[in-house]
């Protein structure tokens, strides 16, 4: 369908005259005739009675003035969109909330203050669910703390994150406490297995670390938090004879990406470990 002919049949329905509508148009009166006659071919209806000056919807063009509102709508803002795409170098990053909350927020600050024309989607999913996106062409780039091991995938190190057991200052002191499994990656349980200090069974999953340390003082409960939240939030305590955990950060991207150039210049800002 060629979009151009509902915009003349529009024009024609709105103004109901022919001439008048390819005067708005900047055609001529016989362009906007044929316009109409190749829409009403495609369709096989006639769209307009003719009467001399007197122009009217027939019934078929009535049903047709609200598809064709809503297509001229969609294709106008699709053009807008794919040009603001092409204006701005958009790109998608995406990684799960406890990520963006404590260290990806600082860097996308970083990148805006030192990088002029940037627009950016930041999504928060699960891990699967993103590299899933990777494949389908429909996220750019992943910051997680494992590396997918595909070949079409292509990974950098971009740092190292630090995680300490901590429970709030403010609940009982205990040989055992409750455990908030808090998202950091699908091999994590391999740490969660050995420590000590806590049960294995969580009373609650999460991707939210702002989360986890809010309920830590309602629920009397232990989670993994970034060690630096120790000197951040005097509410944290860190529970001894619990190793710190360190875990490797990664950008992970489609080898056949057609944003590498601009993945590349945004990896160049170094992420924030503390």
């Amino acid at each position: 369908m060629d979009s151009e002919l509902l915009k003349t049949f529009l024009e024609v329905s709105r103004t109901r005259h022919f001439g008048r509508a390819a005067e708005a148009l900047y055609l001529t009166q016989s362009a906007v005739s044929f316009r109409i006659r190749q829409l009403e071919n495609q369709l096989g209806v006639n769209l307009f009675t003719r009467h001399r000056n007197n122009i009217r919807l027939t019934s078929a063009g009535e049903r047709l003035l609200p598809y064709a509102e809503s297509l001229m709508s969609t294709w106008m803002m699709a053009k807008k969109e794919v040009s603001h795409t092409h204006q701005h170098n958009e790109l998608s990053i995406g990684a799960s909330a406890s990520l963006w909350e404590v260290y990806l927020t600082p860097w996308l600050q970083t990148l805006y203050e030192n990088r002029d024309s940037l627009c950016l989607e930041a999504r928060i999913a699960q891990r699967h669910s993103m590299v899933k996106q990777l494949h389908e062409r429909q996220l750019d780039l992943l910051i997680t703390t494992e590396a997918p091991k595909m070949d079409e995938l292509t990974s950098q190190e971009i740092g190292h994150i630090t995680l300490n057991l901590f429970r709030s200052r403010h609940s009982e002191k205990r040989d055992k406490y409750d455990y908030i499994k808090l998202e950091w990656g699908a091999d994590f349980h391999q740490h969660e297995s050995v420590m000590e200090g806590a049960d294995v069974v969580s009373i609650l999953t999460t991707t939210s670390a702002l989360l986890t340390r809010q309920l830590l003082q309602t629920t009397g409960a232990c989670a993994f938090l970034p060690a630096h939240w120790g000197e951040k939030y005097g509410d944290l305590l860190v529970i001894p004879e619990t190793p710190a955990v360190v875990r490797s950060l990664y950008a992970v991207w489609l080898q056949s990406s057609d944003q590498q150039s601009h993945i590349h210049q945004l990896i160049k800002y170094p992420v924030e470990i503390y």
